[in-house]
Formats: C-alpha cells, sequence, structure tokens
C-alpha cells in the first residue's frame, strides 16, 4: 500500500508482507540482452578460421601430412606426436613426464594429461 506520493510518484509504501514502511524503489528495467555467444561451429566458419594462420602453416610442414590423432585423455601420447585438440587445435607433444605431457599449440604450451 503506498504510504505517502510526493509530486505523482510514491514515496513511502507498507511492505505487504513484512508490514514496515520502507522507500519506495521503481521497477528496474530488464538488462539489455547480449549478443549470443559464439559457438564452435560459428567460429569455424569465420573467415579469420578459414586461412590457417602462419604457425598452422609450418605446423603442417613439419609433420609433412600424416594426420594429427584426436586428442583423447586415455591414450598414451609420446613426444613428437602430433594431435587434434577439441580446444587448442592442432599441437605436437614436446615433453612427456609421467602422466602429463607438454604440448606445443598456437597459443602456447599447454599440459594436459595422456595415459
Amino acid at each position: 500500500m503506498i504510504m505517502s506520493i510526493t509530486d505523482g510518484v510514491p514515496e513511502k509504501i507498507i511492505c505487504s508482507t513484512c508490514k514496515s514502511i520502507h522507500k519506495f524503489r521503481a521497477e528496474r528495467p530488464a538488462p539489455a540482452a547480449r549478443p549470443p555467444r559464439a559457438t564452435v561451429a560459428s567460429r569455424a566458419v569465420s573467415p579469420r578460421a578459414a586461412s590457417p594462420s602462419r604457425f598452422q602453416e609450418l605446423m603442417l610442414e613439419e609433420h609433412a601430412g600424416t594426420r594429427a590423432t584426436p586428442y583423447a585423455v586415455n591414450q598414451r601420447w609420446e613426444e613428437g606426436a602430433w594431435m587434434d585438440h577439441p580446444s587448442f587445435g592442432l599441437g605436437r607433444v614436446q615433453k612427456r613426464s609421467g602422466r602429463k605431457i607438454d604440448v606445443l599449440f598456437r597459443d602456447g604450451l599447454k599440459t594436459l594429461v595422456s595415459a
């Protein structure tokens, strides 16, 4: 219930839940809708992704046309192996120590798990 009005705008109200007097707060406008995030499929179609980077060209030349194996945690990766990671892309195993491997991707060296 409205308790007082100033210049046509409610100033104080009586709360219907707790029966206390509160300062009137107008409803906040709904936040503006954000544009949808790019999905993996839409990133693959972008013109930037269509042309391989110089890094990818050099890596492709170095592995001489052999196919990169899709990354799997349960696979044993050896030094020099080429992998295709779903997030990082094409990479080459640089070092293996126990169950961890260091892989060089375009974004830099990443440590991953190996069987």
